[in-house]
């Protein structure tokens, strides 16, 4: 049932009530090192000092998303990145 990166990129995006604000995703799809459908999420916030509580949450969020796009037998696996991380220095 695995369905396309954007599917699950523009779920995420319309995410009500996350306990931080996620200013971007970045989603890919594909086989992990053991050969089973997975699914890579970064979340992109603009303040990435958060605390394990809302860390978690996020994280639930993020799986219950997944899971309803791409089915329960999906791996998932999640990163956060700063903003400024992504940022070019000149």
């Amino acid at each position: 049932m695995l369905t396309s990166a954007e599917d699950i990129r523009q779920a995420l995006a319309v995410l009500p009530d996350l306990p931080v604000a996620v200013a971007d995703w970045h989603v890919e799809t594909g086989r992990d090192w053991t050969e089973d459908s997975a699914v890579w999420v970064w979340g992109i916030l603009d303040n990435p000092r958060i605390d394990a509580a809302t860390h978690s949450a996020l994280r639930a969020a993020i799986c219950d998303v997944v899971r309803l796009r791409a089915g329960n037998e999906i791996s998932i696996y999640i990163r956060f990145r700063a903003t400024a991380d992504l940022t070019e220095t000149t």
